[in-house]
């Protein structure tokens, strides 16, 4: 009766585990999907709104969802206060503080974090193309991401089975 509670507990913890990792990659998704959309925003707002980047994240902090919304309000708030750093200086620091525990992977965060840079100069037309750049290689990551799913998710599920299998063999 004790060893089948063991199996019982070691096959839930490993299907668990993988569940989890499932859930990780959805959630990657979605934060990847609402990056996106933030990004198209900055996009419309630079060449429609002729808005200001600060301005715009005040903006932003007003229509994102979370995690981005205080962030956006960070960095429109340091920015009022004129301390002397620049915008891409303030965006990347809260950008980096925002997505430390994002499910996004590193070169996925290094496009966020570099997104402000060589825009200050420009006009609206080119900061809007580099922002259309950007989100361009991040709509083609997430892309990759939705086609991947299906068969990683399976490939996952499968994976934690099978351990959990492997571990009820081992043990018993």
């Amino acid at each position: 009766m004790l060893k089948l509670a063991g199996v019982l507990c070691i096959l839930a913890g490993c299907t668990g585990l993988g569940f989890n990792k499932i859930k990780e990659e959805k959630s990657r998704i979605r934060h990847l999907q609402e990056l996106i959309r933030v990004m198209k925003r900055i996009q419309n707002e630079i060449s429609y709104g002729k808005h200001t980047l600060p301005e715009i994240c005040l903006i932003l902090s007003e229509h994102c969802y979370e995690p981005y919304r205080p962030c956006f309000r960070a960095i429109y708030e340091q920015m009022q206060r004129q301390e002397g750093v620049s915008l891409d200086r303030i965006w990347e620091q809260q950008i980096k503080l925002c997505l430390r525990n994002a499910p996004l992977q590193e070169d996925e965060k290094e496009i966020l974090y570099g997104l402000l840079r060589n825009t200050g100069i420009q006009e609206e037309k080119y900061q809007a193309q580099s922002m259309g750049q950007s989100m361009d290689l991040l709509d083609r990551k997430c892309r990759q991401a939705e086609d991947a799913y299906e068969n990683k998710s399976r490939m996952i599920f499968s994976l934690s089975v099978l351990a959990g299998v492997f571990l009820v063999i081992l043990l018993i």
